[in-house]
């Protein structure tokens, strides 16, 4: 598994506030919107756009509404892995989460196995650098759910049934699994702060604050 530095992602979110800008600034504010002709939304937000740009290397894009900078998604070093979005997107106030593929060639080419994976990551805007938190997810995920803090909480499949994982800022920035067993993805529930699952039949609840 690569390093997450060896990844290079970045993702960059500029907050929308403060003094009002001078007119002559103003003016040269651009709208933060899809292109119309050579793009695809992937995921919107009262805060919040991102699509895919089809005429660019680096196609996944952010930007922050109204008039927000675009931002790459996922960029990379000229010789790190190919990274790949698949799907999975969560925007929650001045957060996203999103799940990627990412597969590191072969250097040398065949005979030998290119190493690949899945990852989920957080953007992190209170950062200097505004660098993700990352973890591993397995490749059928897909049982997500993001807070307003920006706290992320999944599932991911496990012997015996299932595993509920959680990952954000703060205390949570290493990763932590809250319970795994016979858990109910039905069940799975993200409001506020709260996560709600059963366990075997069992309801339960964890704070997902700080």
């Amino acid at each position: 598994m690569p390093k997450v530095a060896s990844l290079a992602i970045v993702v960059a979110l500029v907050a929308v506030g403060g003094l009002a800008p001078e007119p002559a600034v103003a003016a040269k504010a651009k709208r933060c919107r899809v292109p119309s002709h050579h793009a695809k939304l992937l995921a919107k937000s009262r805060q919040l756009l991102v699509y895919r740009d089809f005429r660019l290397e680096q196609p996944y894009i952010f930007c922050v509404r109204p008039n927000g900078r675009r931002v790459d998604l996922l960029s990379l070093d000229e010789f790190g892995p190919v990274m790949r979005l698949v799907g999975e997107i969560r925007l929650a106030g001045r957060y996203a989460a999103f799940r990627y593929r990412w597969l590191q060639p072969c250097p040398t080419g065949p005979p030998c196995t290119p190493s690949q994976g899945f990852r989920v990551a957080i953007n992190r805007p209170e950062d200097a650098l505004r660098v993700p938190v990352e973890a591993d997810v397995g490749e059928n995920d897909t049982t997500f759910g993001l807070t307003a803090g920006g706290v992320l909480a999944w599932l991911t499949a496990v012997p015996g049934g299932q595993e509920l994982r959680v990952l954000g800022r703060t205390r949570f920035s290493a990763g932590l699994v809250v319970d795994s067993g016979a858990i109910d993805p039905a069940s799975f529930s993200v409001q506020g702060t709260t996560l709600s699952w059963t366990n075997a039949g069992t309801p339960k609840t964890f704070s997902l604050s700080g």
